[in-house]
């Protein structure tokens, strides 16, 4: 066989290895920022779960609360408590929106992957025209853009991610200790 048949089939083989790592990465990160979204939206649905169920509640808590003295520890402790499980819930969604917001990298690479200006401005005709003019070397250069996009986009997703969670543990853990204070209060009272 003539070497450079060879060669020109090692090269295609290569190109192929890339194209093929190139689009699971993309697959794969793609799935993991659907993730996190999806993460953050049943956190901040859990904790619209847990106030209906206080609200549900209402009356019981009210009739608990009637009976505590607020200049007792038990008062001032479910105050302080309560002010900061409020501000805990509203960071909990502001870092989940937040966090659902993030859906666009800042690296500057105008990728042909997604249309970055309007449609009045960049025509299907010229897209397209721009696309048949791609080499196979473009395509690999847009596809490692997209996927180094995706990871910005992922990490960023993945940081603001962690606070949201955060606020949700801390949720639950002063939701679970005003339920303390509340329960000792009728013990004790």
């Amino acid at each position: 066989m003539d070497e450079s048949v060879i060669e020109e089939c090692e090269q295609s083989e290569a190109l192929q290895i890339k194209q093929n790592f190139l689009a699971s990465a993309i697959a794969d990160i793609s799935s993991y920022i659907h993730l996190v979204d999806t993460k953050v939206s049943l956190l901040m649905t859990a904790v619209v779960a847990l106030l209906v169920g206080v609200l549900t509640c209402s009356d019981f808590i009210e009739s608990v609360l009637s009976g505590i003295v607020p200049c007792s520890w038990h008062g001032l402790l479910l105050v302080v408590l309560s002010i900061v499980f409020i501000g805990s819930v509203v960071g909990l969604f502001v870092f989940g929106i937040l966090t659902i917001r993030v859906r666009s990298s800042k690296a500057g690479y105008p990728s042909k992957w997604f249309l970055g200006r309007s449609t009045s401005e960049y025509s299907f005709d010229a897209y397209r025209a721009d696309v048949l003019k791609m080499t196979e070397a473009d395509v690999i250069e847009n596809m490692a853009a997209e996927l180094y996009k995706l990871n910005d986009i992922n990490r960023r997703k993945q940081c603001v991610c962690k606070w949201a969670l955060r606020f949700f543990s801390a949720s639950l853990a002063l939701l679970f200790a005003i339920c303390l204070i509340l329960l000792i209060a009728i013990l004790g009272g």
